[in-house]
């Protein structure tokens, strides 16, 4: 089997024997898996282990496992967790004291074969591509952070960065809110944001626009190196929420003033829960093909599996700017 593991300098493919499958998991076919923003911090700051295999936005088809499984297309729900603890007991899977991520502590989907606990994965729509399945995941982590903003239908709602998951964020918000801007950096990103029915506004911008419309929720989808948690306390309404999903890979400064004086709510938002509906990463399953239609808009770059270092390198240009980049170890 092929994978992509993370070298001293970048990424790297590399052929290796099948390991013996653990019992209660399956083996897939990698069918596609998209690039992550984390995936991204790791590849330009050198972070995650030399030798891991990263890759969690996936979709694949069953070649080995347990009797009685269906031939189809299985979304993988990458966050494993115990079901033993006490969030686990309670529902709280996403707060595991034992979890491991699939791309991180386990192999990745940045491969052409994948293990994977049987109770992982979710069939997919028939009406979806591998491709197009592959973004169950940044759906169900959108799914959950949107479900954290509480939002009503009259809450207008900020959202810092127009990534995938700020763009899969206000889709999800459309519907449920007032008004969804988006902050982008890049044209790419604005027209993104336009054809998705979202109000773009320059990332220069966004103070100025707050302080004319005041929004309830500010959704930031950064992390990284950016300061946009004080972006968000200055531009979020007294007595607004501040819901965060970017992965940070620094401390960021935050306007203590500014959180006291306005009486903020700030949240975190971690994988998939369970709302009130049920596991949120089967909610995203059933949501996903309702937004077919406008999922080419977020898929915009595709790549072979023997080109995953050309895919890395796209994803991070300052150019040709795009939104997620899905690889198929199949081609």
């Amino acid at each position: 089997m092929q994978q992509s593991v993370w070298t001293e300098t970048g990424i790297a493919l590399r052929d290796m024997e099948p390991p013996p499958l653990k019992d209660g998991w399956v083996r897939l076919k990698v069918g596609a898996c998209g690039i992550c923003g984390s995936d991204l911090h790791g590849y330009k700051e050198g972070v995650y282990r030399t030798g891991g295999v990263p890759g969690h936005e996936m979709a694949g088809t069953i070649v080995d496992g347990p009797a009685g499984l269906a031939d189809e297309l299985y979304a993988i729900e990458p966050w494993l967790w115990c079901g033993e603890c006490e969030f686990c007991r309670i529902g709280k899977v996403q707060h595991c004291k034992n979890g491991g991520l699939i791309g991180a502590q386990y192999p990745g989907g940045l491969a052409d074969m994948v293990d994977v606990p049987a109770l992982h994965i979710y069939p997919c729509d028939p009406s979806l591509s591998p491709q197009e399945a592959s973004l169950t995941e940044p759906f169900g982590i959108c799914t959950r952070a949107v479900h954290l903003c509480e939002l009503k239908m009259d809450t207008r709602v900020l959202i810092l960065g127009a990534g995938s998951l700020g763009l899969i964020s206000g889709m999800l918000c459309q519907g449920y809110a007032e008004r969804v801007a988006i902050s982008y950096r890049y044209p790419s990103q604005a027209a993104a944001a336009g054809k998705l029915g979202l109000e773009p506004v320059h990332e220069d911008d966004v103070l100025s626009w707050a302080q004319d419309y005041g929004p309830d929720v500010v959704l930031e989808t950064v992390g990284g190196h950016a300061n946009t948690m004080d972006v968000a306390t200055a531009a979020c309404r007294s007595g607004g929420r501040i819901v965060v999903l970017g992965l940070f890979s620094i401390k960021p400064e935050l306007d203590m003033r500014a959180l006291i004086r306005k009486e903020l709510k700030i949240m975190g938002s971690a994988f998939f829960g369970t709302s009130e509906h049920g596991p949120e990463f089967r909610a995203s399953t059933k949501l996903l093909p309702h937004y077919k239609a406008d999922l080419p808009i977020l898929q915009t770059h595709q790549f072979p599996l023997s080109r995953v270092a050309d895919a890395f390198a796209a994803a991070v240009s300052k150019y040709d700017r795009p939104i997620k980049v899905t690889i198929f170890p199949g081609s």
